[in-house]
Order: structure tokens, then C-alpha cells, then sequence
């Protein structure tokens, strides 16, 4: 009868003890984390986006479109050896950019795609910069192929055609994209930005910087 109780307490501590150390164990090894891609959202049909446009700026740096996704953006088209339109259209972006606070600037890009794919190098492209005192890395001013070209025009509703001499007769128009690439407000012209032109790129702005990470 005491061997039987000498065995029973014998098993107790044994179950306790093997209880005690699957326990440890448990505890001493780190907790599974199941890690959730995140997906980005389908980018709406009218999406600028959705053009497959491949970008090189005055750096050299070659980026998509697509790439620019997640602020809104200040976007047109120019040539850096333009004398008449171009130099017209760059002011007034700088002059809607002027008219941001500072919070709202941070939530915007500005882009300008040249017409003239051969003759604006980035090497041109930097001279334009220095030219109109373009400094803020927020402004993308860049190239991309005669095709790219092409498909840019035509989604911003922008007109153009080479002449003889190299230069280019072309519609001056800035157009405003949320976020999402898609196109929110146009201003026809140069000077155009109006008062509910601007009204949404203070919106939209604002908005952008709100959304931006810290480490933007």
C-alpha cells in the first residue's frame, strides 16, 4: 500500500514537472507573428497612373509614373528651349506653389514633362532649373520617349506639334491629380489658375500632407 502511494506521489510530481517545463518553453519561445501584406488599391480606371510612362529627370534619375503615386500633383508640359509659353506656364506654377503654406507644400508634387525628347538632356534640364531657380526636390522636371510623350498629351488633353526649326506650337495647360493619379482640376492657359482652381489645390494639398509618413 505505500509503494502504491510512494508511486502515485512519484507521478504527480512528475506530470507537474513535465507540465512546468512544456510551459517554460512555451514561454521562452518567441510568439508566432503572422505578417498581412498589404496590397495598394486598384488604381481607378482614369488613373494617370495607368500609364506604363517611364520618366528621366535632371539628375539622371529614371523613374515610372506610377512611381509619383500617393500625393496629389501640380503636372504640365513645356520644352526647356521654349523663349514664350514655357517661361509663362513655370511662373504660374511657381505662383500657385508661392500661394501654399508651407504644410500644404509639403503635399504636393509638381512635374514638368518636355515635349523635346532628343534635345532636353538632363544635362538641359538642369540649365532650366538653374534658369528659373527651380531647387525644391518636391519638382520633377523631366524627359520621357516620343511614345510617352504622345500618351501624356493626349490623357491631359494637351496639344502640340513640332515645327521645322525644333520648336514646338503646343497648348499651355496645368492640370491637378489626387493621389490617385486622377485628375481633379485643369487651368487652360497661362495665369489660369483661378480662385476654385486653387481652392482645390489647397485642399488636395492639405489633405497630402496629412497623409505623408514620418519619414517623408
Amino acid at each position: 500500500m505505500k509503494l502504491t502511494i510512494a508511486l502515485f506521489v512519484i507521478a504527480v510530481f512528475a506530470t507537474c514537472a513535465a507540465t512546468a517545463a512544456d510551459e517554460s518553453e512555451r514561454s521562452d519561445t518567441p510568439p508566432e507573428h503572422h505578417h498581412t501584406l498589404m496590397e495598394a488599391a486598384p488604381l481607378p480606371g482614369d488613373s494617370l497612373y495607368q500609364l506604363h510612362v517611364s520618366l528621366e529627370d535632371a539628375d539622371g534619375s529614371k523613374r515610372l509614373l506610377s512611381e509619383l503615386r500617393g500625393q496629389p500633383l501640380l503636372v504640365t508640359m513645356f520644352y526647356s528651349h521654349c523663349t514664350t509659353v514655357c517661361p509663362l506656364i513655370t511662373a504660374e506654377l511657381q505662383n500657385i506653389d508661392h500661394r501654399l503654406t508651407p504644410q500644404q507644400r509639403a503635399g504636393i508634387r509638381v512635374l514638368m514633362i518636355s515635349f523635346d525628347t532628343k534635345r532636353d538632356t538632363p544635362t538641359e534640364l538642369r540649365n532650366f532649373e538653374r534658369q528659373h531657380q527651380i531647387h525644391d526636390p518636391r519638382w520633377i522636371v523631366a524627359r520621357a520617349s516620343a511614345n510617352d510623350v504622345r500618351l501624356v498629351a493626349a490623357v491631359l488633353s494637351i496639344r502640340y506639334r513640332q515645327l521645322p526649326d525644333h520648336s514646338f506650337n503646343h497648348s499651355a495647360v496645368i492640370s491637378l491629380a489626387d493621389r490617385d493619379g486622377v485628375v481633379r482640376a485643369t487651368a487652360l492657359g497661362v495665369q489660369a489658375a483661378d480662385a476654385s482652381f486653387m481652392a482645390t489645390v489647397q485642399s488636395l494639398s492639405a489633405a497630402g500632407s496629412a497623409n505623408r509618413s514620418p519619414d517623408e
